[in-house]
């Protein structure tokens, strides 16, 4: 099963990370997924990115824009995405030259339409800018995508 990933770029404490990737984890296993589908951002992005290289399944990367790299704050978030993104089996980085919240949720957007399910690491608020969560989720209920509904801040999962 192709998954694709949403979230949020803080996910929280250490314990809250933790209890995600435990769960991210388990659900890939219950799933049955054999490819993921992810903007590698910071976060929900490269978690569920980390958890799929770690478990030898493939994953393709949408890539926002042209410039998508100057969005890394500091060296080790750019060196960390670049690791991932050297791991990706495909890159698809779409015709956008500068990153902004149109391109965000253009490639929220090719998450969805090429996933046969969404993960949403989400808080269940509305999104703060265009592309954010709340935005994909949105698109994705309107496309009659499946969701699981991973919630950071109950730490509960429930289908959408």
């Amino acid at each position: 099963m192709k998954i694709g990933i949403t979230g949020h770029q803080h996910l929280g404490s250490e314990a809250t990370i933790t209890w995600l990737w435990d769960v991210v984890d388990k659900l890939i296993h219950q799933y049955h997924v054999d490819f993921g589908i992810t903007s590698l951002a910071i976060g929900a992005d490269q978690l569920f990115a980390e958890i799929l290289r770690k478990a030898n399944i493939p994953y393709m990367a949408i890539i926002p824009s042209d410039d998508y790299e100057t969005t890394f704050q500091n060296r080790n978030d750019l060196a960390h995405y670049q690791g991932l993104i050297r791991t990706a089996s495909t890159q698809i980085t779409l015709p956008f030259e500068k990153a902004n919240e149109t391109a965000f949720y253009e490639a929220g957007k090719q998450v969805v339409q090429r996933s046969d399910m969404l993960f949403a690491i989400w808080d269940g608020l509305p999104a703060k800018g265009l592309g954010g969560t709340g935005d994909i989720v949105q698109y994705a209920l309107s496309n009659k995508k499946h969701i699981v509904h991973i919630n950071p801040i109950t730490h509960k999962v429930n289908m959408l």
